[in-house]
């Protein structure tokens, strides 16, 4: 390594990615002792009147974070262990070191529930390699997944695939694109996120100030991301046509295929992440703080008398933050007592049951109880929240204030609904999106049938369970909210299945996410473990996914005919 080296950040961020993200050993170690000797470089340049003090300063800014997280959340031993020891040499040459704000990836969630990163289950750990080595870290959102390792799979896939590998857009547009979608939902942790990636592959960080500074093309996406996220009934041919007209500003259908698919991905990872509560990346603005100046002087006395600084041996440890609601809190949740018992046992009985030929009804019939259940929906109504955006993302949306408005209550009749009988993913969405955007077709349909079918058999602590009807319930609740009939289901089921407490937890995260509370999240199912609790949010993802895509790819078919 050259010494000009150490102060080109370019450099220094080859050493971080690709020096790390990778299964070589030697490459590791290479890249960990060049990046040791960056971090000495610069601690010694601060403590000096020399014209590198500005740049060391910005530097150890830039990247002592990112130490920190690579200390605390990544799959290769070796590189915890180093980054570790270079933060408290670091320290121990009077560098302030940060500390994380979060104790694990969820705060609704206790971290010793969650899959540990160097668990002893070698698929789910491979995955978390596999993560690690195309993002460079392994995100709160995965390791949340991990509890469900063939899900995992199949979203690693498709999500590799939309944002990193080749497709009609640019990789730096595609993770502004997610922005705007994360946006909409005032979801900071995802936003953040792809803000570190905009700017690492290229993206102009003035973009990153507010829609003014993006070419009207990409402005152009926002009506469209609007209606999508909150409405998308909403959504006909001439918004298609309106963004696919000739011209240095239009998009083909092939760059709108891939954009779109970005806007409803990431509409739907927003409530996932707002439905599980997870805590910003340790990188990120809102992930740590910097050691309080008083702990500068403090010192430890060691058995054998020597002196450790106190904030040395913190190290790795948390600052205690609650986000909308804590673990502390369980035990004033408690549960509401029998009543609550008595309907989860009901739910189990029914759960165990067969439809008989009498409960079977005519189309109309269905019809009728569809929008029985649609005018139900509208009745549950979020109890807290405010519609304001956070944290100063105002800046990448237009029309803050438009939201969700129930599909009973927009002023459309029952002839506007959306039946899958006339247009559905498996006969007419999956091969449009395979036609306009090769590939992606087939990955979303591998994870829409994956998540169909995924089941442990268990229900709480029973075993032996069929949950098919279940989650059936649960995906065509979802569709029922967004507007969407099924003929072949029978809609009495819902009622059945689904109790209020969590028809309102599947309504704000479907709908209202940046809502969600760990009341909300502790208050439905107590009987569900934190596993099937992940589960049921990975449900609620791939259901209001495949919703959105239908009337996206409707209006782009209705466009090209």
């Amino acid at each position: 390594m050259a010494d000009d080296d150490v102060y080109d950040d370019d450099f220094v961020c080859k050493l971080f990615s690709s020096g790390i993200g990778t299964r070589n050993v030697a490459s590791r170690t290479s890249a960990l002792d060049s990046i040791a000797l960056c971090l000495e470089t610069w601690s010694t340049a601060c403590q000096t009147a020399s014209e590198d003090r500005q740049r060391a300063r910005k530097l150890l800014r830039d990247y002592l974070p990112t130490l920190l997280r690579l200390s605390d959340v990544c799959p290769f031993a070796d590189v915890s262990v180093k980054c570790q020891s270079i933060l408290q040499s670091a320290e121990a040459r009077g560098v302030r070191i940060p500390l994380r704000k979060y104790d694990g990836p969820t705060s609704f969630i206790a971290n010793s529930k969650v899959v540990p990163l160097n668990t002893e289950n070698e698929e789910t750990h491979e995955l978390f390699v596999e993560a690690f080595l195309v993002d460079n870290r392994v995100t709160n959102m995965v390791r949340l997944m991990g509890y469900h390792p063939r899900y995992l799979t199949c979203f690693l896939r498709f999500h590799t695939y939309l944002m990193f590998q080749d497709g009609p857009l640019p990789l730096h547009l595609r993770h502004y694109i997610a922005i705007l979608a994360a946006a909409r939902h005032r979801c900071s942790y995802l936003v953040s996120l792809c803000e570190i990636n905009f700017v690492n592959l290229g993206g102009d960080p003035k973009w990153l100030e507010g829609l003014e500074n993006v070419p009207p093309k990409i402005q152009a996406l926002n009506d469209i991301n609007n209606i999508i996220c909150h409405q998308p009934w909403l959504i006909a041919k001439t918004d298609i046509e309106a963004l696919v007209q000739p011209g240095p500003n239009g998009w083909s259908l092939s760059e709108l295929m891939h954009a779109v698919v970005i806007l409803c991905h990431y509409h739907c990872l927003s409530g996932f992440a707002h439905g599980c509560c997870l805590n910003p990346e340790i990188d990120t603005k809102d992930g740590h703080i910097m050691r309080p100046l008083s702990q500068e002087v403090e010192t430890d006395i060691l058995p054998n008398g020597s002196r450790r600084s106190s904030a040395i041996s913190s190290i790795g440890s948390s600052m205690p933050s609650t986000p909308r609601g804590s673990l502390t809190s369980e035990a004033t949740l408690a549960d509401d007592g029998d009543d609550r018992e008595s309907e989860e046992i009901r739910i189990l009985e029914h759960l165990r049951e067969e439809l008989s030929d009498d409960e079977m009804t005519t189309t109309e019939l269905e019809l009728q109880e569809f929008e029985t259940q649609s005018k139900a929906s509208a009745e549950i109504t979020p109890s807290s929240g405010g519609t304001l955006p956070a944290n100063g993302l105002a800046r990448y949306m237009e029309e803050p204030e438009f939201q969700h408005q129930d599909f009973t209550q927009s002023g459309l009749n029952t002839s506007r609904t959306f039946r899958v009988l006339d247009y559905s993913w498996e006969d007419h969405g999956y091969s449009l999106a395979n036609r306009l955007y090769p590939d992606v077709g087939q990955l979303l349909e591998e994870k829409f049938r994956l998540t169909s079918v995924l089941t442990y058999q268990t229900f709480g602590s029973t075993t032996d369970v069929d949950t098919s009807r279940f989650r059936c319930a649960v995906w065509n609740y979802i569709h029922c909210i967004k507007g969407i009939y099924h003929d072949d289901y029978h809609y009495a089921e819902v009622n059945k299945l689904l109790n209020i407490p969590i028809k309102k937890y599947i309504k704000l995260v479907t709908c209202y996410p940046e809502r969600v509370t760990v009341t909300d999240f502790r208050g439905f199912m107590n009987i569900l473990s934190p596993s099937e609790k992940v589960h049921l949010n990975l449900l609620l993802l791939e259901a209001r996914l495949q919703a959105e895509l239908l009337y996206v790819l409707r209006a782009i078919m209705q466009h090209m005919t």
